[in-house]
C-alpha cells in the first residue's frame, strides 16, 4: 500500500520513531504501526496532519506512483513537470509564511506604539507595509499563473 509506505519513507528520513510520531499526531504508537504496515489508514484530517507534519502534499503523501518511477513510467516531461510545480508550491508556501510573519510583527509594532506610547503609526511603515504585502500578492498571483500553465 502507497500510503503505508510513503509514511513509514517520510518518517525514516526524518529520523523519527513510531513513537515519536504518535506523540506528535496524538494516537498510539500501534496506529502508526497499522498505518505503516496497511492495516488500518489515516482518516482525512489526521492524513493532512501527518502531509503538514512532514512537508509534503496530501497528494505525495498518498500518491501511488513513486517519483522515480513516475519519470519511467510517464515519460521525463511529466516528471519535469511535476518536480517545477513542486517547487513553485514551496516557494508559494514561503511567500505566505513571509506574510504570516511580516503582518505579526506589523500588528505588534502598531499595538506597542499605539498602547504602549500612545502613537500612530508613521505614514512611511505604512506604505512600506503596503507595498511589501501587494509585491508578495503579486509574486503569489504570478506562481499561482505559471502553476496553471503547467
Amino acid at each position: 500500500m502507497a500510503l503505508g509506505d510513503n509514511i513509514r519513507r517520510l518518517r525514516e528520513e526524518r529520523g523519527m520513531t513510531q513513537q515519536q510520531m504518535a506523540d506528535k499526531l496524538y494516537v498510539s504508537r500501534q496506529t502508526v504501526c497499522r498505518w505503516e504496515n496497511g492495516s488500518r489508514c489515516p482518516d482525512l484530517i489526521t492524513a493532512k496532519k501527518i502531509a503538514t507534519e512532514f512537508g509534503v502534499s496530501l497528494d505525495a503523501l498518498i500518491s501511488d506512483d513513486d517519483m522515480e518511477d513516475l519519470e519511467r513510467i510517464s515519460g521525463a516531461g511529466k516528471f519535469i513537470k511535476y518536480k517545477r510545480k513542486v517547487k513553485l508550491q514551496e516557494y508559494q508556501r514561503k511567500i505566505l509564511e513571509f506574510l504570516q510573519v511580516l503582518g505579526g510583527v506589523y500588528l505588534s509594532i502598531s499595538l506597542i506604539l499605539r498602547v504602549r506610547f500612545d502613537m500612530r503609526m508613521p505614514v512611511w511603515s505604512v506604505v512600506l507595509g503596503v507595498c511589501i504585502v501587494a509585491g508578495a500578492f503579486a509574486l503569489n498571483r504570478r506562481l499561482v499563473k505559471r502553476m496553471k500553465d503547467l
